[in-house]
């Protein structure tokens, strides 16, 4: 009975033994089904996520050029030094070898080596010089790419309006930032992969991708005029112990933006030296109080609305005025003035006395039409606005106030847009610095034309203005200084008050001196202001701060402009070789 049990038994136990290798065989082949051909798409990406990096290369950024096409900004070749981690032998030893190479600190190179990664930079944007060294150096897993560089050849130059670039090539600010999208182009992209034993492997085939060509751009802003600027506002800010200063000079036919000087500057290739305020476009950015300039729009506004007229005499009270429950104040103890007089001599007195004759709203409107309390819409980030307040909000003192250039704020461009208003014959234009974007071949891609905003006054009251800011650089105004030896000038000084908002009140030791003109009278080359923040000088006056500096900028410009003095010998056949400069200037090649 027991020899016919184990019989039966045995093939109970093979059958089970069977089965169980069928079954481990049947998920072995059911395994390699799921490895080789279910799961294969989505093993091979994981493992590729694994082994491989896409780094991204930006392309060279666009060059920019000024109206001359003389380079602004520019990008250069340089080197990157990244490593794979895995392969760095001797890790604290690689650290110290790069760290004198580079100039890095060595514990940050040591710190990113030590990193459970596959890729990690070690240093960006070197000089190409580098390789040179690497290659001795023997380094395993250190490798190098090219990306390029931003530089400002001319360094200081312009960089308020230029702006800046980070690491990754973005624009930051200025320029840079506002046209980004078409300085950058596309970039290109490789694959930084690994074999099975943590080697790198480069397929610049599949894997990569070039960059794709940026495009460039052409300013208003001319190289020399720039620098011309720069060097006159330096010598005035420093000669008058001045805080700051900025000067803008634009075209009053068309809007363009010749110069545009901030002082102090910052080098933009070394644009982490300096801080976010050291780095502000003060003539878009930094808000005063206009002071005197601001007389000439309460004399626009009334003379084109016709509540006076340009023979109207005013008594002007021998320096003292007592408006409602203030007493106003000249420099001087005037009689009777006419509108010119006023004009010529800054009496805040015959100003008052013009700006009680307007309408709140007519003085508002034309406030506004001038282009204060809001941006002048410039092709420039950051832009403030100024500040006019609109009539409810005006106080029974606002409209003397305002009169004399108080009771708002304001940007040097937008003063010099309004001054250049009236040296256009009344019609406002839109202020910009892009003339065209243009292709690797130099083939324009998009234009800027000039763009008239609106007239603001009429012809006839631009021309009595005109002859009342020829007046104010004559003798017995209150800037000769400005005068331009054989050229006929006409301009404004402003001297301001800052106020105080610890105090409470107006300072009685800080102010803001300026000046704003154009030249010639008969057809305006440029206007231009120039803006002396804080002087502890001598002096601190517009006509005694700013004149001068606006007089040999000036000077200096119609110089390189090749402009002569009318009657001059040369005024004939000069007259007729800017004719031809300025029909190339419309046919897009000036």
């Amino acid at each position: 009975m027991r020899k016919k049990a184990s019989k039966d038994y045995f093939p109970v136990k093979a059958y089970l033994v069977m089965a169980l290798f069928a079954v481990g065989y049947a998920l072995v082949v059911y395994r390699l089904y799921a490895l080789q051909i279910r799961d294969h798409r989505k093993l091979r990406e994981r493992a590729e996520k694994q082994q491989m990096r896409i780094v991204k290369i930006m392309p060279k950024r666009g060059t920019i050029y000024d109206r001359e096409m003389r380079e602004l900004a520019i990008s250069v070749d340089t080197v990157s030094l990244y490593a794979v981690p895995s392969q760095v032998g001797n890790k604290p030893a690689a650290a110290r070898i790069l760290a004198r190479m580079t100039g890095k600190r060595r514990r940050r190179i040591l710190k990113s080596l030590m990193k459970k990664k596959q890729f990690v930079w070690i240093a960006r944007k070197c000089n190409p010089s580098i390789l040179k060294r690497l290659g001795q150096a023997g380094l395993n897993g250190i490798h190098a790419l090219y990306e390029s560089k931003r530089f400002y050849p001319n360094r200081t130059m312009a960089a308020g309006v230029l702006g800046i670039v980070g690491m990754d090539n973005e624009g930051l600010e200025g320029i840079e930032y506002k046209y980004d999208a078409l300085l950058k182009g596309k970039p290109g992209y490789f694959l930084a992969s690994v074999d099975a034993k943590r080697r790198k492997i480069m397929d610049e085939g599949e894997g990569f991708i070039k960059p794709a060509g940026a495009n460039h751009l052409v300013l208003t802003l001319d190289r020399v005029i720039q620098h011309i600027a720069e060097e006159e506002l330096k010598n005035a800010v420093e000669e008058n112990q001045a805080l700051s200063g900025t000067a803008v000079m634009i075209r009053p036919q068309t809007g363009e933006i010749l110069a545009m000087a901030s002082y102090p500057g910052f080098d933009p290739n070394k644009f982490c030296e300096a801080s976010a305020r050291d780095r502000r476009n003060l003539a878009i950015q930094e808000n005063f109080e206009p002071g005197s300039t601001f007389k000439l729009v309460t004399l626009a506004a009334a003379l084109d609305r016709g509540v006076i007229h340009p023979k109207d005499i005013f008594y002007c009270e021998n320096g003292a005025y007592r408006f409602r429950t203030t007493i106003y104040h000249d420099t001087h103890e005037y009689g009777w003035l006419t509108v010119r007089q006023i004009l010529q001599r800054s009496s805040n007195i015959g100003a008052i006395k013009i700006g009680e004759h307007l309408d709140e709203k007519d003085f508002y409107r034309y406030i506004t039409d001038f282009g204060f309390g809001k941006k002048t819409g410039i092709d420039l980030p950051g832009e403030a606005n100024g500040m006019v307040r609109p009539t409810k909000e005006w106080s029974g003192l606002s409209e003397a106030s305002l009169s004399m250039g108080q009771e708002l704020s304001v940007t040097a461009l937008q003063v010099v847009s309004a001054v250049a208003t009236i040296a256009n014959e009344g019609v406002r234009m839109q202020p910009y610095v892009v003339s065209r974007v243009i292709d690797e071949d130099r083939n324009v891609v998009r234009k800027f034309p000039p763009q008239v905003r609106r007239r603001v006054i009429s012809r006839q009251t631009a021309d009595f203005l005109i002859r009342c800011m020829e007046a104010v650089v004559s003798e017995g105004g209150t800037a000769p200084k400005a005068g331009v030896p054989g050229f006929r000038v006409a301009g404004k000084t402003g001297t301001a008050q800052k106020f105080d908002p610890e105090l409470g009140r107006y300072s009685r030791k800080d102010y803001i001196g300026s000046f704003v003109g154009f030249v010639p009278v008969d057809r305006p080359e440029f206007a231009l202001i120039v803006v002396v923040n804080e002087p502890h000088g001598r002096y601190y006056y517009g006509g005694l701060v700013a004149a001068p500096a606006f007089r040999r900028i000036a000077e200096r410009t119609l110089r390189y402009l090749r402009v002569v003095p009318p009657q001059s010998p040369e005024w004939v056949l000069t007259r007729c070789n800017n004719r031809k400069a300025t029909l190339a200037q419309v046919n897009g090649s000036g």
